[in-house]
């Protein structure tokens, strides 16, 4: 299996649930399994800046799948939840961004891993490094690209999502 770092994003009504639903779908099932996931952070919009606030996470788990279809699982993800497309950097219900997948290096027309604009984002550097501090991706430590980026106004909402606990048997 291979580690699959995830990150997610959502703007527009119960944010925080977004985000708790989303993983809850990810985590659930055989596709990926649960390894962490950071708290949940209050961050202001990037790209298109005037829209409201986001709440953004970023999770680690194992899986079997290849790019591709990590990338028809993830979309699959945010269709179910019922995110609609806008436009780029728009409004979103809910985002599922495959921020890396192991060593994979992939750059399709589709899909790019690790994912092209990681390092220019605090929202995904900053929850990723609460996680992953100690990952090197394209030669950058997370820790070293977290310490980089502007946090201002940044905030954490909500605690780490965990997978609800199984009933015992």
């Amino acid at each position: 299996m291979t580690e699959i770092g995830l990150g997610f994003g959502s703007n527009v009504g119960d944010k925080i649930a977004n985000l708790n639903r989303a993983m809850e779908r990810v985590f659930t099932g055989e596709s990926v399994h649960f390894v962490a996931a950071s708290s949940i952070w209050r961050t202001a919009p990037w790209g298109y800046v005037e829209q409201d606030w986001f709440a953004n996470a970023c999770a680690v788990g194992r899986t079997d799948m290849s790019p591709e279809e990590a990338l028809a699982f993830t979309q699959s993800v945010e269709e179910e939840l019922g995110r609609e497309k806008t436009f780029r950097w728009g409004p979103r219900l809910i985002d599922v961004d495959i921020l890396y997948l192991g060593d994979e290096k992939v750059a399709t027309e589709r899909l790019i891993v690790p994912h092209k604009e990681m390092f220019n984002r605090a929202f995904v550097l900053a929850p990723l490094a609460e996680i992953r501090p100690d990952l090197v991706l394209d030669g950058v430590a997370i820790r070293d690209a977290a310490a980089k980026v502007d946090v201002e106004g940044f905030a954490k909402l909500s605690p780490p999502w965990r997978p609800r606990a199984l009933p015992s048997q």
